[in-house]
C-alpha cells in the first residue's frame, strides 16, 4: 500500500494494630484492578483465621499491658472506585490483628508499643474477586502472611484534665513484603476499667506505597486517596488471654440460596458455551482462571457476576459501529441476569462440586493443522537489566521445496512475560546473515530492538494477548520458498518477574502449493506524539531527551520520525493537538492490492483509549471496518468480517488511535512517541487482502 495523506497471638495497641491493618487493606484496594481477571478469579485458598504472633511486652514496674482483642477490633480501608462507569465506595476489613500497648501508672504519656502484626490473609470485602486479587497478586499472602508496624511511638498526646479520653498520633514504619514506609495515624482513645478502646484514621496515597492507583480499562479504576479507620479494643492482659484464632461467629457469613437459578440447568450451560473453551485447563485463559469443575465456578461466583455484568467477559471489544464480524462473543441480557442472581445468592450448587465443565466440541475458530512445529531451540530468560527485552530467534521449517502456509498458531511458553510476537519470512539468501547475528550474541537468539532487526521480510504470524489461531481458509496462503526460514521477534516484558520462555510456532502447510493463491498481510501504522502534562518537568519530558533514552534502551527509536514522513505529519503538529493527557492520530493509506479484505487487527499499548479503522473515510462510500470504543490491552484479536469486503486501487483505509494518560499511573511522566516498550505507545494495524485473481471466500454466517 501507499501512504496517501493524514487527517490529523499477642495483640497490640488498638490504634497501632489497626495501622498495620490499614496499610494492608490499602494495598488490597490498590490492587483491585492490577489484573482483575487474572489471579483475581483464581479459586480461593481456605482462609486461615489463626491470629499472627508478635513478641509480647513484658510489664515494667507499675505498667499495665493491654492486648488487642481481635474478635472486637476491626480495621477498615475505604477507597473510591469507578466500576463499570459508576462510582462505588469500597470497604475492606479484617480482624486479624496482634500487638500490645503498655501504660505506666495510668499516665498515657508513658505509652510504649510492641510490634504490631496484621494478617493479610484475612482481609475481606463484599466481593471475592477483589479479595482474590489482593491475596494472589499484590500481597502474595502465600509467602507474606502478615504486615507489621515497626518502631511505632505515640506522639502529640493531649488529654483534658478530668477526662478519660485523649487524642494522639502514632508514627512508625509499616512493613509490607519487606518494604518499610513511614506512616502517621491520628485519633483518640480511653481507658475504661480494664479495657482500652481507640479509633484512629489516616489518609494515604496508594502511589506513595507503590500500589496504585490502578486502572483496568473497561472495568474498574481507583483513586489515589485512601482512608483508613481503625477501631480497636484492648484488654488488661492480667485478666485476658488472647485467642489463638478468630471466632467463627466473628468471620462467618451465610448466603441465601433460596430462589437462586439452578447451576446445573441454567448456569452450567452458559459457562460451557461461553467460558470453558478459554478457561479449561490448557486453554488460553486457564492461567487467568481455571473452570474445570462446578466447584471452580462456585468459588469465584462473585467475580463471574461482576465481569459478566460489566461486559468485561466474555471479551469482545468491537462495537456494532463496525461491519458485522465472525466469531463474536457476548452474553444475552437474560444470561447475564441469571449469572448475577446466582452470584448474589452465593454461587450455590445443585450438582456435585466435581462435576466437569466441558468446552464445546467445536472450537470457537478453526484451528489449523500443525503440519510443521517449530520450538525455540532452548529456553530464554532475560538477565533482569531491561524491563523490555526484544529477542529474535531463528525457526527453521525445514522446507526443501516451495510451500504455502495456510494457517499459523503461536503458543507462548510463558504468558507472564511474553508481551507480543511477530514472525517474519527470511529468504534463503538472507539466512546466513541471520545466523551470523545469532552466533554473535551470547545465549539463545539475539537482541533486536525493533522489527527492523528481523530482516524486513513478509510478516507470517503474530501473537498478542487474547490472540486466536489463524486458519486462512481454502485456496489461499503465504508463500515460502525452499530454504526460507522464519525469524520470530518476541517482546519480553519483565515487570518484577523473570520467567524462562520456550515458545512454539506451528504451521499448516498446503498439500498442493500450486493450487494456492499467495497473499501477505499489510501493516498500516500511525505516528504517536504525547507530550508531558502541563506542569510536569521530569527528565524525559523533553522529546529529544526521551528519544535518546529510548534509542539507548530499545534501539530503533528513529521509527517515530519515519512515521511522520510516511503519514505527512510533524512531531510539532501532532503534539500540538494533545493536552498532555489525551492525544490522537490518524493516517490514510491507498489500497495497492485490490481484492477481498478478509482480516484486520489494531494494536496499541496500555494507555490506548479508542481504535478505529475506516474504509474510504469522509466519502459517501465510508464504511467503518473496526471500532473498539474502549481499548483493552489484554484482548487484541484478529477480526474477520462476516462478508469479505471488496477493495480496489481507488479505495483508501484510515487508521485512528487515541490515548489517555489517566489510564495508567505514571509517577514520573515522560514524552511518549511510537516505540516498542510496553510503557511506550503504538498505533499499529494489519490487514489481509486476498488478491482479486484468487478464489473469493464465501460469506460466513454471523455467529
Amino acid at each position: 500500500m501507499h501512504v496517501k495523506k493524514v487527517a490529523g497471638s499477642v495483640r497490640s495497641h488498638p490504634w497501632l494494630s489497626l495501622l498495620g491493618v490499614c496499610a494492608l487493606v490499602l494495598a488490597s484496594v490498590g490492587f483491585i484492578a492490577r489484573d482483575i481477571i487474572g489471579a483475581a478469579l483464581a479459586p480461593d485458598e481456605p482462609i486461615d483465621y489463626t491470629l499472627p504472633l508478635v513478641r509480647a511486652l513484658e510489664p515494667g514496674t507499675g505498667e499495665v499491658v493491654y492486648r488487642v482483642d481481635a474478635n472486637q477490633s476491626t480495621a477498615t480501608v475505604r477507597v473510591t472506585e469507578v466500576l463499570a462507569g459508576m462510582d462505588n465506595e469500597v470497604e475492606l476489613t479484617t480482624h486479624g490483628i496482634a500487638g500490645d500497648i503498655g501504660i505506666t501508672g495510668g499516665d498515657a504519656s508513658t505509652t510504649r508499643l510492641s510490634e504490631f502484626a496484621v494478617s493479610v490473609h484475612q482481609l475481606e470485602s463484599d466481593n471475592n474477586l477483589r479479595d482474590n486479587v489482593l491475596q494472589h497478586e499484590y500481597l502474595d499472602s502465600h509467602d507474606h502472611r502478615t504486615v507489621s508496624l515497626l518502631g511505632a511511638e505515640v506522639v502529640d498526646f493531649e488529654q483534658a484534665e478530668g477526662t478519660q479520653e485523649a487524642t494522639f498520633a502514632i508514627e512508625g514504619d509499616l512493613e509490607v513484603k519487606g518494604e518499610r514506609t513511614p506512616v502517621r495515624f491520628e485519633g483518640s482513645g480511653e481507658v475504661d476499667g480494664n479495657t482500652f478502646t481507640a479509633s484512629v484514621t489516616a489518609e494515604m496515597l496508594m502511589s506513595e506505597l507503590g500500589v496504585g492507583p490502578i486502572t483496568k480499562v473497561g472495568l474498574v479504576s481507583t483513586g489515589d486517596d485512601i482512608e483508613v479507620e481503625l477501631d480497636l479494643v484492648a484488654i488488661d492482659s492480667r485478666n485476658f488471654t488472647p485467642p489463638v484464632g478468630l471466632s467463627l461467629d466473628t468471620v462467618a457469613s451465610e448466603s441465601e440460596a433460596a430462589g437462586a437459578p439452578s447451576f446445573g440447568d441454567e448456569i452450567l450451560p452458559i459457562i460451557e458455551a461461553n467460558c470453558a473453551g478459554c478457561h479449561n485447563t490448557g486453554a488460553v485463559g486457564a492461567q487467568m482462571v481455571t473452570l474445570d469443575v462446578a466447584g471452580d465456578a462456585a468459588e469465584v461466583a462473585d467475580g463471574l457476576g461482576l465481569v459478566t455484568r460489566t461486559g468485561y467477559m466474555p471479551p469482545w471489544p468491537p462495537s456494532e459501529e463496525g461491519v458485522p464480524l465472525q466469531h463474536s462473543r457476548g452474553l444475552d441480557p437474560e444470561e447475564i441476569e441469571l449469572i448475577g442472581r446466582w452470584a448474589e445468592a452465593g454461587g450455590p450448587l445443585d450438582v456435585e462440586p466435581d462435576m466437569p465443565i466441558e468446552a464445546p466440541e467445536e472450537p470457537e475458530v478453526a484451528v489449523p493443522d500443525a503440519d510443521v512445529v517449530m520450538q525455540m531451540p532452548e529456553p530464554y530468560v532475560g538477565d533482569g537489566t531491561k524491563a523490555d527485552d526484544y529477542r529474535c530467534f531463528i525457526m527453521d521449517p525445514g522446507f526443501t521445496e516451495d510451500a504455502m502456509i495456510t494457517g499459523t498458531l503461536f503458543t507462548p511458553g510463558s504468558t507472564e512475560v511474553v508481551h507480543h510476537v511477530l514472525s517474519y519470512r527470511v529468504l534463503a539468501a538472507d539466512v546466513a546473515g541471520m545466523l551470523e547475528r545469532d552466533a554473535a550474541d551470547e545465549g539463545p537468539g539475539w537482541s533486536c530492538g525493533t522489527a527492523m532487526g528481523t530482516g524486513g521480510g513478509a510478516l507470517v504470524a503474530g501473537w498478542v494477548p487474547g490472540a486466536r489461531p489463524r486458519d486462512f481458509g481454502d485456496g489461499v496462503g503465504m508463500p515460502m520458498d525452499a530454504g526460507d526460514m522464519i525469524v520470530t521477534q518476541i517482546h519480553y516484558h519483565y515487570e518484577g518477574i523473570l520467567r524462562p520462555d520456550r515458545s512454539t510456532l506451528a504451521l499448516e502447510v498446503a498439500d498442493d502449493p500450486d493450487s494456492i493463491i499467495g497473499f501477505r498481510p499489510t501493516q498500516l501504522v500511525g505516528p504517536v506524539e504525547i507530550p508531558c502534562p502541563p506542569g510536569a518537568d521530569g527528565p524525559y519530558c523533553d522529546r529529544q531527551a526521551a528519544f535518546e533514552e529510548t534509542e539507548q534502551r530499545l534501539g530503533g527509536a528513529g521509527i517515530a520520525n519515519v512515521l511522520h514522513r510516511v503519514c505527512g505529519t510533524t512531531p510539532e503538529e501532532l503534539a500540538a493537538r494533545s493536552d498532555g493527557y489525551t492525544a490522537r492520530t490518524e493516517c490514510e493509506y491507498d489500497v495497492r492490492s485490490p481484492g477481498m479484505l478478509v482480516d484486520f487487527l489494531g494494536h496499541m499499548h496500555e494507555i490506548g483509549a479508542e481504535y478505529r479503522m475506516t474504509l474510504n473515510k469522509g466519502t459517501p462510500e465510508e464504511k467503518v471496518l473496526l471500532h473498539i470504543p474502549v481499548w483493552n490491552f489484554a484482548w487484541q484479536l484478529n477480526y474477520q468480517p462476516v462478508d469479505p469486503i471488496p477493495v480496489t486501487r481507488d479505495d483508501s483505509i484510515t487508521v485512528e488511535c487515541s490515548w489517555d494518560r489517566s489510564l495508567r499511573f505514571d509517577p514520573e511522566p515522560r514524552y511518549i512517541f511510537f516505540a516498542d516498550g510496553t510503557e511506550d505507545e503504538m498505533c499499529f494495524s494489519t490487514i489481509t487482502i486476498i488478491p482479486e485473481e484468487g478464489p473469493q471466500p464465501p460469506a460466513a454466517e454471523a455467529d
